[in-house]
């Protein structure tokens, strides 16, 4: 049995329930499911309790359309859907769906406002988002009533949670606006933003994105999905200001719609929420298209308990992080064989206290979230029970009820399709560890990575395990802890965007002076061959005598070794004479050069940033020695020695400036609103495949190698494909000097190459420079693993000046970040 929502109305005060239980196995009727005393404010598909929503519906004759360029837009001859109460179905209004047509006119109206908002010094937009929050302020019953009554999410948790932290999303951003100047000098504003969110996501979730795209000067044009009233309101309420019409569009339409929003000219950016799969296809449909494009994917969390954890604050975790309504989706659940029954005991009896009923009532702690996420939870239960799970529910809802109840599953195994797919919500999922090492194992062996919790008494052992997650947020003895200050986002397969903090201000930025978005498009570029034939290599021509042209082998594992193909290839000079053999490497040798860097990990990230700066001084002493062999080197390329000596010195600056800044990098502590303070760490990417350009050939080598080092990454390095051998020089150095499979080296035919790592499923970013269709196949392929990619779309690139070639940007790309909760109190 479940518990039928009993008390006040949260909205009149109107007590209501005639029993504490009800047996939910009748078939489901709005008014036995309320009690017999249930105010009629809960049985009317339009409340007369809360009437704001039907006023606020009824000023638009309950039919909505876009709010777009600050005035609403209800073009003919378009096709509706219903907005429906998702516990009686009743129609709540209809809601038109956008067009190609409407979507343009919505980038037009962002693209106009462009042109002043992003021009205003920050204290100007700090003013806005201060007026708009303090606009919220005064509609909130509206807009929180508005969001329940249509989602069925609890109201209390859109009052006292949702509601409050977008006000403070404003004003938060709205101080960053105010001091954008002088913090972030040198960067400027992307321009148009598209935001497409999923209709899982509160608009809370939506305030997220919008709110640091406007403080630094972005205009925002957001899909919302179908029958989503409460972002057309925000938006409303934006307009409603006066000022600055056509910073904030909302159109309304499927997701389908987000291929022609991000073809729209002047769109800088996609910003996407929604599924994995949804993502990963959307990376592929936009490859090629010049936009950057940031995955917030998956909504899935993972709790781990331990022996020494509080097993009943840990049980009130999991009713947070899955039951509470504030959830997106399921929950993995870890918890340690010495307290495994009692967790499940205490868990369960937990579930049946669980009140499940209308969002409207202030004392449920499920709603209903709709007709298609109660039938994704059916569906996994039912495969899970057919792979031999256990399943525990603390009701019989019937199959007609919009309700589904807390759900438990245990003893799946391991290797079952359900064991590997995301859970959805209410599911949690439970399984047994044994060691730490072991649910480490477990919990980093999946290919998502939002956010975790760790539960432990023992401080010790709780920072170890948080510090080794690799997940984008862990939180320590609690869970679900926002702050607009504290950067929230995620890894690996959850997609590497990140919204909150400094972070996410640079979401939405670019170093100032970058041209804006270029469709680099290449119609004929067929995916399945690309860089799959190697061009034959053919012998240099007769020799007279013994060659002087050294030959050169890959460099993998700490030394060099012979291609998989044993073959090599000509390099010559900018005489046409020899200069030397290179190693022919192909996918065989990618495979070994990415297993040695995976081997080289652990250690290198263990060295404090004080050793790994050492290292990378040492190896700037070493090429200073070597400076005249290399300059020769370049200058036989065509280089002037003049012009070869100082890429060599600025090469050897540039090692000593990222061993100073690994020297300097530490992690930050925020000090969040909500007990306690929060660590900002910033971790490799982990094995980083990097595609050097041709053009200097020793300088931009070294140039994207050293931010590498210096956050902690091993790295595969495809030289440049004209002049290698000056890298392959490099690595004489680093045999001596660094840990073996730290730096790994393939020469060959680029284009092959590049095929090898994007398609790579254990490569966990890449950057690529080189061709245009280089970088639109880089794009198509990273949507495998949806590895985070930094691609230069065939432009060319200042490597000898330091803002390009040694700025922030690179130390931005070179790591990610991750926040640490360490709540404070009982």
């Amino acid at each position: 049995m479940l518990l039928v929502a009993m008390g006040n109305c949260s909205c009149c005060g109107k007590q209501f329930g005639g029993s504490s239980m009800l047996p939910l196995g009748l078939p489901f009727d709005p008014d036995s499911a309320w009690g017999l005393s249930s105010p009629s404010c809960l049985l009317d598909p339009f409340p007369n309790c809360p009437p704001l929503p039907q006023a606020w519906l009824d000023t638009q004759d309950r039919h909505l359309g876009h709010y777009v360029n600050g005035k609403w837009l209800k073009p003919e001859r378009r096709n509706s859907v219903p907005c429906q109460d998702p516990i009686t179905g009743e129609n709540l209004a209809s809601c038109l769906q956008a067009q190609a047509e409407d979507v343009a006119a919505a980038v037009e109206a962002a693209r106009t406002a462009l042109e002043n908002w992003s021009t205003l010094p920050g204290a100007r937009r700090a003013q806005h988002l201060t007026r708009l929050a303090k606009m919220i302020q005064k509609h909130q019953r509206l807009l929180w009533t508005l969001e329940s009554l249509v989602t069925g999410r609890a109201v209390r948790e859109v009052r006292d949670r949702d509601v409050p932290l977008a006000q403070q999303l404003l004003q938060y951003h709205a101080v960053q606006a105010h001091t954008q100047e002088e913090a972030l000098a040198g960067w400027e504003p992307m321009g148009v933003i598209g935001l497409i969110v999923p209709p899982t996501f509160s608009f809370l979730e939506m305030m997220w994105r919008i709110c640091p795209a406007l403080a630094v000067g972005c205009t925002v044009v957001v899909l919302v999905p179908p029958a989503s009233p409460a972002p057309l309101l925000l938006a409303q309420l934006a307009g409603e200001l006066g000022s600055f019409p056509g910073i904030l569009n909302m159109i309304s339409g499927p997701t389908s719609l987000g291929p022609v929003l991000a073809s729209q000219p002047g769109v800088q950016k996609v910003a996407f929420c929604g599924a994995v799969e949804e993502g990963r296809t959307l990376r592929r449909t936009l490859a090629g298209q010049g936009l950057e494009l940031s995955l917030a994917l998956g909504a899935e969390s993972l709790l781990l308990l331990t022996e020494a954890a509080d097993v009943d604050s840990a049980v009130e975790g999991v009713v947070d992080a899955t039951w509470s309504d504030r959830s997106q989706g399921g929950l993995r659940l870890l918890i340690q064989e010495s307290v495994w029954d009692e967790t499940m005991t205490r868990l369960q009896a937990r579930m049946g206290r669980l009140r499940v009923g209308r969002g409207l009532d202030g004392a449920v702690d499920m709603g209903a979230r709709g007709a298609a996420a109660r039938d994704l939870a059916q569906r996994y239960v039912h495969e899970a029970q057919s792979q031999g799970a256990q399943v525990f529910q603390a009701g019989d809802v019937p199959s007609d009820s919009p309700f589904y109840p807390p759900t438990l599953i245990s003893d799946l195994p391991p290797a079952s399709p359900c064991a590997q797919t995301e859970v959805p919500w209410p599911l949690v999922v439970a399984s047994p560890f044994r060691t730490a090492k072991e649910a480490l194992a477990v919990a980093n062996g999946t290919p998502r990575g939002g956010s975790a919790s760790v539960w432990s008494e023992r401080l010790g052992q709780a920072l170890e395990l948080g510090y080794r997650l690799r997940m984008g947020i862990v939180w320590i003895n609690a869970h679900g802890l926002r702050d607009p200050a504290v950067p929230t986002g995620g890894c690996k397969e959850s997609g590497s965007s990140w919204h909150g903090g400094p972070d996410g201000l640079y979401e939405y930025l670019r170093p100032s002076g970058t041209p804006a978005r270029q469709p680099s498009l290449s119609e004929n570029l067929n995916y399945d061959t690309f860089g799959l034939a190697v061009p034959s290599t053919l012998p240099a021509g007769p020799e007279t005598g013994p060659s002087s042209a050294p030959p050169y082998g890959l460099f993998v594992g700490g030394r060099f070794q012979a291609p998989g193909a044993r073959s090599s290839r000509p390099i010559q000079d900018s005489h046409g004479n020899l200069h030397g053999y290179v190693a022919e490497g192909g996918a065989k040798d990618i495979r070994g050069a990415v297993e040695a860097a995976h081997q080289a990990a652990p250690g290198w990230v263990g060295q404090s940033p004080g050793a790994r700066a050492a290292l990378l001084g040492a190896l700037a002493a070493a090429l200073e020695r070597r400076e005249s062999a290399l300059a020769a080197r370049l200058e036989r390329h065509g280089v002037e020695l003049k012009v070869a000596k100082a890429e060599v010195e600025l090469s050897v600056r540039r090692l000593r400036a990222w061993g100073a800044r690994a020297q300097a990098q530490g992690h930050t502590l925020q000090v969040a609103e909500l007990r306690g303070p929060v660590l900002r760490l910033r971790e490799p990417l982990g094995v980083l495949a990097i595609v050097c350009p041709d053009e200097w050939p020793l300088l931009a080598f070294v140039s994207l190698l050293a931010p590498a080092l210096a956050h902690g990454n091993t790295v595969v390095l495809v030289p440049s494909g004209t002049c290698p051998i000056p890298a392959l020089e490099v690595c004489q150095d680093v045999a001596t000097l660094l840990p073996a499979g730290l730096v790994n080296v393939v020469t060959g035919d680029r284009d092959h190459l590049t095929r090898c790592l994007a398609l790579h499923q254990d490569v966990q970013a890449l950057w690529y420079f080189g061709s245009v269709q280089g970088s639109q196949f880089v794009e198509w392929a990273s949507a495998g693993n949806l590895k985070p990619v930094w691609v230069n779309r065939g432009l060319p690139r200042a490597w000898d000046q330091d803002a390009e070639g040694a700025g922030p940007e690179l130390g931005l790309r070179a790591a990610q970040t991750k926040a640490l909760w360490l709540p404070m109190g009982d």
